[in-house]
């Protein structure tokens, strides 16, 4: 192998890790800058691939070019679907604001219609007491005092004209009474319209953010199809690539010195996953001994998505359509570098199952949650409290961080291909006290 390619598939496999774990963006403008070097590497790969292709010494080479390729198109992947999964969220939350802004505008519209009422009736009200006094009024202006001093003056006795004075006094009362709620009236008639003319003001305004909000909407739900449109077309693209490596494995020559060191690099990796797992579970259980077990805070970083599943232990991918790629026990190591598999692998075919929900085959708590470059890649490790212990590898994203406490069947992250995998799949293992047992004695597909 010649001294310049050799730094140029180094310099390659270097970019492509820095890309592969860099999966997390707080904004959509981060994540469309992740996706623009997800591009450009991508293009880079393929450069790098249509060179090494026709190189029949160098399949090899080839091969681990075309699975770094793969591992770059599952971060652009994996960035968007996080894409996607915003997107989502905003619209849901687009949602929740159009249903507030139609309760209050419901609101409004009853409170319009309860003023307009009592406005009419107000109105009809001011009417027949502007007809009344302005009877009296007329009747006052024509007789004058005259009308007044007639009807007392025509009293024959004291007692008569007594009594005559006391009904003027009352009907001079009844007068006031009706001109002040006249007054009160037209005041309050004004308050309702001021409030009418307010509530409208107001109508529009709500009316307008829900033109506003449905618009935003639309343009949401275009730019998901837009991104759901690329995610499916980045998948199919993997597809075929899953497929590329299966022929170029019928093609490698696994007696040659280049097909054996990568085997043991790929077997020293793996050897070296397993002991950090085996090293965190004995210095939990140590702290285990030395104290109380206590139930850790629950995890806020999960979606909140979670499945119901059956009996003791759950299926970890739920109801997703899955089969066992690779079972518990010994296997050719082949380009895994896995001898011993101490788990079984549930994958979807083509890398169908790529970004499918992960979930807690049982409660319990997160004892190591890694994102890195390791064999197993970014994985969860949960403790169940019995000496029982879970493993979840290859994902491409974890929501879960070590301390936190998981519920059965909350979703802890999602199907990848990360560390030393052949294609998205889950690496699912069961330990009890360190030691690895047959998932499938615990756990059953439903599907």
């Amino acid at each position: 192998m010649s001294k310049k390619l050799v730094q140029s598939i180094c310099f390659l496999l270097a970019l492509i890790l820095a890309l592969t774990f860099n999966v997390s963006a707080a904004t959509q403008a981060e994540l469309e800058a992740q996706i623009a070097q997800n591009n450009a590497q991508i293009q880079a790969n393929q450069e790098k691939l249509d060179e090494l292709k026709e190189q029949k010494e160098n399949q090899q080479q080839y091969l681990e070019a075309l699975e770094q390729q793969i591992k770059a198109v599952e971060t652009k992947a994996s960035n968007l679907q996080t894409q996607v999964e915003t997107i989502d969220t905003e619209i849901g939350k687009l949602n929740g604001e159009l249903k507030q802004l139609g309760n209050e505008i419901k609101v409004i519209n009853e409170d319009i219609d309860k003023t307009q009422k009592k406005i009419s009736e107000t109105q009809s009200n001011i009417s027949l007491k502007s007809d009344t006094l302005s009877k009296k009024l007329r009747s006052a202006y024509i007789n004058g005092n005259q009308s007044a001093l007639k009807i007392l003056m025509g009293s024959k006795t004291l007692a008569s004209f007594l009594t005559r004075l006391e009904m003027m006094k009352r009907t001079s009362e009844r007068d006031k009474k009706v001109i002040t709620e006249f007054r009160d009236q037209v005041k309050e008639l004004k308050k309702d319209k001021s409030k009418l003319e307010k509530d409208r003001t107001q109508l529009a305004e709500k009316e307008a953010q829900v033109t506003d909000k449905k618009s935003e909407q639309d343009s949401k739900k275009a730019t998901l199809l837009e991104k759901q449109k690329e995610y499916d077309s980045t998948m199919s693209g993997l597809e075929s690539q899953y497929g590329e490596i299966e022929k170029v494995m019928e093609r490698i020559d696994k007696s040659s010195s280049e097909y054996k060191d990568y085997i043991n690099k790929l077997e020293a990796e793996n050897a070296a996953a397993d002991a950090e797992i085996d090293r965190i579970l004995e210095a939990y259980y140590a702290t285990q001994n030395q104290q109380s077990t206590t139930r850790l805070p629950a995890s806020n970083a999960a979606p909140g998505e979670s499945y119901q599943g059956t009996g003791s232990w759950y299926w970890p991918i739920g109801n997703t359509w899955c089969y066992i790629s690779s079972k518990f026990g010994y296997r050719d190591a082949s380009i895994s570098g896995w001898g011993f598999h101490g788990g079984i692998d549930l994958a979807g075919g083509n890398g169908k199952l790529h970004g499918a929900p992960v979930y807690a085959t049982r409660a319990g708590t997160v004892i190591a949650a890694v994102t890195g470059n390791t064999g197993y890649g970014i994985y969860v490790l949960i403790d169940h409290g019995d000496g029982y212990s879970s493993l979840y590898a290859h994902m491409s994203a974890r929501y879960v961080e070590v301390g936190n406490y998981v519920t059965q069947g909350q979703m802890i992250g999602r199907v990848g291909n990360t560390g030393n995998s052949r294609g998205a799949h889950l690496h699912f293992e069961i330990r009890y006290y360190g030691e690895k047992k047959d998932p499938l004695n615990y756990v059953r597909n439903p599907n």
